[in-house]
């Protein structure tokens, strides 16, 4: 388990203690402080807000907030949260797992706007998946590499996919050219994918140029 789970886990029991928890000599414990209380109750954006003060290294409150953001869903939040990790604490112990963060949240974000317009869509997620390339060449012995490696497949298809919808509207227009040659494109280079059988049938529906 990776060193920051095991700090995570070791706080768990201390967060059901509340803020007028007492120590073990009987004085009253400090109040938690606005970002341990916001990472208690899973509030991303509140975490977020107060990621700059509270206990701890700014490193460290960074990775944290980073990594409830991704529980939670909020991948923007987590992209930027990490991307702050990353570019303050060079040579972390848990820099490895800050680009991780950083490359799934990119992840998170490209896979949820399924309904952006193609072009934006093909531009963001080859740079997602050249992040996730990248982290695979440069460290090849992370612990997370299994995780990130299968992403690549489903970048694959969605940019597939979106080339595919460019060429759909080309012919919706009428413009056949550019249409078959958006087609052939997917063909070359995104075969054996669901988007390279879509553009075969629609070279055959069209027919010779």
């Amino acid at each position: 388990m990776h060193p920051m789970f095991h700090r995570l886990l070791l706080l768990v029991p201390l967060l059901w203690l509340g803020a007028c928890a007492t120590v073990p000599d009987g004085r009253p414990a400090m109040p938690a402080d606005d970002l341990t209380l916001a990472l208690q109750a899973g509030d991303c954006r509140a975490a977020f807000d107060r990621m700059d003060t509270g206990a701890g290294t700014a490193a460290d409150r960074r990775l944290r907030v980073a990594q409830l953001c991704i529980q939670t869903g909020d991948f923007t939040r987590a992209r930027r949260a990490s991307a702050a990790f990353l570019a303050n604490a060079p040579g972390h112990p848990d820099e490895d797992y800050g680009a991780y963060l950083h490359a799934l949240a990119g992840f998170g974000e490209w896979a949820r706007a399924t309904g952006a317009d193609p072009e934006v869509r093909i531009r963001e997620g080859r740079a997602v998946a050249q992040e996730i390339v990248n982290h695979l060449r440069e460290r090849p012995l992370s612990p997370y590499g299994d995780d990130l490696a299968p992403r690549l497949v489903r970048l694959r298809e969605g940019i597939a996919g979106a080339e595919f919808a460019l060429a759909e509207g080309a012919r919706q227009r009428g413009d056949r050219s550019l249409a078959r040659a958006r087609a052939e494109y997917v063909l070359q280079y995104y075969p054996r994918t669901q988007a390279a059988a879509d553009a075969a049938r629609l070279l055959m529906e069209m027919g010779d140029p």
